[in-house]
C-alpha cells in the first residue's frame, strides 16, 4: 500500500502546467518571508486556502490538521522566549514575555502553516511524475528531478508499509490504543524492525530494478507527457509575478514587518 496526497479532481487548478504549479508554491513561499506581521500573512494564507478549497483538496487538509495545529501552537508558545519587546504580558512577565514577542510567534506560525499548505495543495494536484518532469522542463538536471520524486514516492511507500505493518498486529493481538503516553510509545518500538527490513528489501529490489532498466543519473530522458502552457498559465503566472513585486516593495519599506530584536 502506497499513500499519496494526490487527488484526481477535474478542476482547472490541476490542469495547470506542472512548471506553473511549482512556480506557484515557490511564489507563495517567498511571500510568506517577505512578512512577519500576521496580519499581512493572513492576507497570504487566505490565498493559499482559497487554492486548496479550489483543488477540491479538503480531505487532505482534515488528515494533517493536526500536525499544523502542533507547529502553529509551538511557534506561538517558543518565539515569545527569544523576542524581546516593550509591552511584558501581565501573567508572563516574569518569564520575560512581551506582547511583541506573542505577535511575532503568531506571525511565525502563520508562517509555517503558509508553506505547509502551499506543499499539500501542490501534491494534492501534482502527480510524482508530473513533478519530475516539471522539474525538468523548468532546467533543473534530470538526475535532481527524479531524486526529487523518487523521495515523495519513497516516503509514500515507507507510510503504506508502517499503515500495514500496525494492521498485521493487530490482528494478532497487539492493542496500541491503551496505557498512558509512554506505554504506548513502547508498544510501537517492536513495529520498528519489520518496518527497517521492509524499507532494506524494498531498496534493494530498486537498486535492481534501476540495474537492470540501465539506469545512469546523466543520461538524457525524453518525457511520456509533455503539457504546453496556456492562457491560464500565463494568466497564473503574471499575476503571481506582479503580487511578488509589490510585496517586495513592501518588504523594501518595511510594511508589513515587525521590528523585534531577539
Amino acid at each position: 500500500m502506497t499513500i499519496t496526497l494526490y487527488l484526481n479532481r477535474k478542476t482547472w487548478v490541476h490542469q495547470l502546467d506542472g512548471r506553473t504549479k511549482m512556480l506557484l508554491v515557490l511564489g507563495i513561499f517567498i511571500l510568506a518571508l517577505c512578512f512577519s506581521h500576521p496580519g499581512y500573512l493572513l492576507g497570504v494564507l487566505a490565498v493559499v486556502m482559497g487554492g486548496l478549497a479550489i483543488a477540491q483538496a479538503g480531505v487532505n487538509v482534515r488528515k494533517i490538521w493536526a500536525l499544523a495545529a502542533l507547529l502553529v501552537c509551538y511557534s506561538i508558545i517558543l518565539w515569545p522566549f527569544f523576542v524581546e519587546g516593550t509591552t511584558p504580558v501581565p501573567i508572563l512577565h516574569a518569564l520575560g514575555v512581551t506582547w511583541e514577542g506573542c505577535v511575532f510567534g503568531l506571525g511565525m506560525g502563520m508562517r509555517l502553516l503558509i508553506m505547509v499548505w502551499g506543499g499539500v495543495w501542490l501534491l494534492s494536484t501534482t502527480t510524482i511524475e508530473e513533478l519530475a518532469q516539471a522539474s525538468q522542463r523548468l532546467g533543473l538536471p534530470s538526475r535532481v528531478g527524479f531524486a526529487f520524486s523518487l523521495a515523495f514516492r519513497w516516503v509514500g511507500i515507507l507510510l503504506g508499509a508502517g499503515v500495514g505493518v500496525i494492521q498485521s498486529q493487530r490482528s494478532r493481538g497487539l492493542d496500541l490504543s491503551s496505557g498512558n503516553i509512554v506505554a504506548r510509545i513502547r508498544k510501537y518500538v517492536p513495529l520498528v524492525v519489520p518496518l527497517i527490513g521492509h524499507a532494506l528489501r524494498q531498496t534493494n529490489l530498486l537498486a535492481m530494478a534501476l540495474e537492470s532498466k540501465g539506469f545512469h543519473p546523466t543520461a538524457h530522458r525524453s518525457l511520456h507527457i509533455t503539457r504546453k502552457m496556456k492562457r491560464s498559465d500565463y494568466t497564473v503566472l503574471i499575476s503571481l509575478g506582479l503580487l511578488l513585486g509589490v510585496s517586495g516593495w513592501m518588504w523594501w519599506q518595511g510594511i508589513g514587518t515587525l521590528d523585534v530584536r531577539f
